[in-house]
């Protein structure tokens, strides 16, 4: 039996993992190692889309969609949404197809969200009553 993620979407299962092959293709297509593309995906909507296809893509899968872009639409469709979320299914992904261990996910699906709301409460403390940025305001950097 092959590991993958499995993830029911809209009533459907679908069968997640990152083969060989795949890795293959992102990291030329990226010119990076796959895992640098794993770790960008939660924040890049084209390394999103990419590693999608790619997980979706294996002999076998038996998945009703393929296409990285149309299952990015349809997880937002069904709920998915900001870059913990996205971010923590590379982390899944990766995982399964053995780019990371299981432990590894979790610290870094736990760091990402912990930044995320770092972020943002440090844009709520920077945001005065009326909800407009005040002129000697900083831009908001990211957290990592």
């Amino acid at each position: 039996m092959k590991r993958v993620y499995n993830l029911r979407v809209a009533g459907q299962d679908y069968r997640l993992r990152l083969t060989l092959g795949g890795q293959k293709r992102l990291k030329e297509r990226f010119s990076e190692e796959t895992l640098q593309t794993v770790l960008t995906a939660a924040e890049d909507s084209e390394c999103m889309a990419a590693l999608l296809g790619e997980a979706l893509n294996w002999e076998g899968s038996g998945n009703p969609i393929t296409d990285g872009e149309a299952f990015y639409d349809l997880l937002v469709d069904c709920g998915y949404a900001g870059q913990a979320a996205f971010g923590g299914l590379a982390f899944d992904i990766a995982a399964c197809s053995g780019l990371i261990s299981e432990g590894q996910a979790r610290t870094l699906k736990k760091a990402l969200a912990e930044a995320v709301d770092r972020a943002f409460q440090q844009a709520e403390q920077g945001l005065p009553q009326g909800g407009e940025p005040e002129a000697d305001a900083h831009p908001m950097t990211a957290a990592g």
